[in-house]
């Protein structure tokens, strides 16, 4: 989901995490599924919402998705 959204916006993992202030790390775990988006903190979802032109909610309904 969030692999999509940095490839629709034309963003590497490296970029986004620089345009956001979220560690590459943090960021690169997100994206290949090592670490739960749904269990982020308010300003890392905040963060990566915003760098990614979607809302919270949106990256929060995408990640339960199959969940339930």
């Amino acid at each position: 989901m969030i692999a999509d959204l940095l490839k629709k916006n034309n963003l590497s993992i490296y970029q986004c995490s620089k345009a956001s202030g979220i560690p590459y790390t943090t960021l690169s775990e997100i994206v290949n599924g090592k670490n739960k988006i749904s269990k982020c903190s308010g300003e890392t979802l905040y963060k990566l919402a915003k760098v990614l032109n979607v809302s919270i909610e949106e990256l929060l309904e995408e990640a339960m998705k199959g969940v339930c």
